[in-house]
């Protein structure tokens, strides 16, 4: 009986942590996601997603493929590249051409080749890969999207 009520003792240690940090978010009445701070309150008019495409043009699972989420990770390092390319194209990459965006593009696709998943495109299995970059705008209150191939990997 001693055991039990030890083992309960240990238990309730182990989630003061959690029960505190609740504890906090409520007497700062921060209620995610219905929340009053910008950063949850306020969208953008506009925003990108990039996603892989095979030879043939269609859409590849990231997760099975690669061992990546594209709206996260995948988009993430194409972000980062776009980022290096501020210092030589001015203004936002929104308004940057096809050919502006292929260096991230590039570096994008050899990111999943050379580092990301390798074994992914032994004996050329994923010659072709495209990288597309959608784009997403809120025109007048309705959604419309623009969608190029800003890189693509040898065919073999």
């Amino acid at each position: 009986m001693l055991d039990r009520i030890l083992s309960c003792g240990r238990s309730l240690v182990v989630l003061t942590p959690m029960v505190l940090a609740m504890a906090a978010c409520y007497l700062a009445k921060e209620f995610y996601p219905l929340s009053s701070f910008p950063m949850y309150s306020k969208f953008d008019d506009r925003t990108y997603l990039a996603y892989v495409k095979s030879a043939e043009g269609n859409p590849l699972a990231t997760v099975p493929t690669f061992h990546l989420v594209a709206s996260a990770e995948l988009k993430k390092a194409y972000g980062n590249e776009l980022e290096k390319l501020k210092k030589q194209y001015k203004g936002s990459h929104f308004d940057w051409s096809v050919e502006q965006k292929r260096a991230a593009g590039e570096a994008t696709l050899a990111y999943l080749r050379d580092t990301r998943s390798p074994e992914a495109f032994k004996d050329d299995k994923l010659a072709g890969l495209q990288l597309v970059d959608l784009r997403i705008f809120l025109v007048n209150g309705k959604l419309t999207t623009s969608e190029e191939v800003v890189a693509q990997l040898p065919v073999r």
